[in-house]
Order: structure tokens, then C-alpha cells, then sequence
């Protein structure tokens, strides 16, 4: 897994609260970004977003995690 990519996936989906939106800026299928951000959380041993059929909230650890790595990820563009 590319835990960068994964990272640069999982503030976007903070920023913009959608998975489909993510996926259509990156030109790729939401499914490829849920599990993106499935593997993440796995890799980490922490939830970082609760999701329902009608919303998506980021968790606690989710928005330490987005605080810890949003500055850098936004100073790195990725391709």
C-alpha cells in the first residue's frame, strides 16, 4: 500500500467529507478510496472515520491524525 497516497486520500476525505468527491478529483472509483483508507486504518490499528449510508464522521484519533498530518501533506503535492 502506498501509506502516502493513502495519507494525502484520507485529509481530502476530511477536508471535503465525501469519499466520491475525493474519487472524482483523484479521477479514480470511491470503492478504490474507501479501501485506501480501509488499509490505512488497518496499517495505523485505529479508526479514523465512522461511516453510514448517510454520513461520515471523523473520529477522535481521525482528527489528531488529520492535525498531525495535514500541514505536511498540503506542503507536498502528489502527482
Amino acid at each position: 500500500m502506498d501509506s502516502l497516497k493513502s495519507m494525502h486520500l484520507f485529509v481530502r476525505v476530511v477536508e471535503l467529507g465525501s469519499f466520491s468527491s475525493v474519487a472524482r478529483e483523484e479521477h479514480t472509483g470511491q470503492p478504490t478510496v474507501s479501501k485506501m483508507i480501509a488499509a490505512l486504518e488497518r496499517d495505523l490499528g485505529v479508526r479514523l472515520l465512522e461511516r453510514t449510508t448517510t454520513s461520515l464522521l471523523v473520529t477522535p484519533e481521525g482528527r489528531r491524525f488529520y492535525e498531525r498530518i495535514s500541514g505536511c501533506l498540503k506542503s507536498t503535492a502528489m502527482p
